[in-house]
C-alpha cells in the first residue's frame, strides 16, 4: 500500500471539524454524521500536534493524553473515534420546563410521545449517557482554545 495520507493543516482540519459539527447538529438523529464529526475533531487534534511540533520529536499519544486530561469532552471524542464508546439513538424525557428550548419539530414529537424525543447519545463507560452534540460542541471549543 501507499504512504499514509498526510495530516491536513490545522486551519483546514478545524474548518472541516467545525463544518461536520454543524452538519451533525442540523441532522440531530444521524449517528453517522455525529461519528464523522467526532472523527474530524480527532483528526484536528492530530493536526494541532503537527502544527505545534512539526509532527516530530514529541510523542503524539502523550500529547493526546494531555488534551484528554484537560478536556472531558475531548477525551470522549477520542474514545468515540477510537470505537471505545458507542453512539446510540434513544428516547429521552423532556422536562416541561425545557419545552421553550425545543425546536418546533421536537415540540410536536414530544406532544405525541409522552413528553419524549429521540437523541443521539454517547454511552459512557459507567453506562450513563451524554448528549453527543453537546460533547462535540464542547470538544471543538476546547480544542480551539489550545
Amino acid at each position: 500500500m501507499g504512504d499514509p495520507a498526510p495530516t491536513p493543516t490545522l486551519d483546514h482540519a478545524v474548518t472541516q471539524a467545525t463544518a461536520a459539527v454543524a452538519v451533525a447538529r442540523a441532522a440531530p438523529l444521524s449517528l453517522k454524521k455525529a461519528w464523522l464529526a467526532a472523527l474530524l475533531i480527532d483528526q484536528a487534534a492530530d493536526a494541532l500536534f503537527a502544527a505545534r511540533h512539526g509532527g516530530q520529536g514529541d510523542d503524539i499519544l502523550a500529547f493526546r493524553a494531555e488534551l484528554a486530561g484537560q478536556s472531558e469532552a475531548l477525551a470522549l471524542v477520542f474514545a468515540i473515534a477510537g470505537r471505545e464508546l458507542e453512539l446510540v439513538t434513544e428516547t429521552v424525557e423532556v422536562p416541561l420546563g425545557d419545552y421553550g428550548n425545543l425546536t418546533v419539530e421536537d415540540f410536536m414529537v414530544s406532544l405525541y410521545n409522552a413528553h419524549t424525543v429521540q437523541r443521539v447519545r454517547v454511552v459512557l463507560a459507567d453506562g450513563t449517557r451524554a448528549d453527543v452534540h453537546e460533547v462535540l460542541d464542547r470538544a471543538l471549543k476546547d480544542l480551539a482554545s489550545h
